[in-house]
């Protein structure tokens, strides 16, 4: 068994996540880590397991069919932390003028983004760095490369 910790801007393109397959195979949350050659990652600071779907035993493989599609999606705490950016902007209920700029899904109660999803709508190339904060405090233009999301936040990349 390997274990991989993820960055937090890294896609869960190839993972099934741990629960919902545990769930859905009707097996014990943590027997992977009694298979041979089962590739399991989590986002650093997490405890939310992910498994690679080519690694799970053959015997289970069509379960993988039934789990739910992570392509291009992060934990929302691995992308608050990647992005500095406060959780409560990810919470409908606050009302905050960003959460309708993120797709959001919650699966099995746990939170995610579609950061591929993200970068597309801004037309950023997958290996920027971003971080998100008030743009008052951002350098003026040329100095650093930035994108107003709302009134009153900037997403600066580089």
């Amino acid at each position: 068994m390997m274990n991989i910790v993820l960055a937090p801007n890294e896609f869960l393109d190839g993972y099934v996540l741990g629960c919902e397959f545990a769930k859905l195979a009707n097996i014990s949350s943590n027997a992977y880590l009694f298979w041979k050659g089962v590739v399991s990652a989590k986002f650093e600071h997490s405890r939310t397991v992910f498994l690679n779907y080519k690694t799970i035993p053959h015997k289970f493989e069509h379960i993988i069919k039934d789990c739910s599609e992570l392509d291009g999606l992060v934990l929302t705490s691995s992308f608050c932390s990647f992005t500095g950016l406060s959780p409560s902007h990810l919470v409908k209920k606050n009302g905050s003028n960003l959460y309708k700029l993120f797709d959001i899904r919650e699966i099995c109660g746990i939170k995610f983004i579609n950061l591929k999803k993200f970068y597309d709508d801004l037309g950023l190339d997958y290996s920027y760095r971003i971080y998100i904060e008030k743009c008052k405090f951002f350098s003026p233009e040329p100095l650093e490369k930035r994108i107003k999301l709302t009134d009153t936040l900037c997403l600066g990349y580089y």
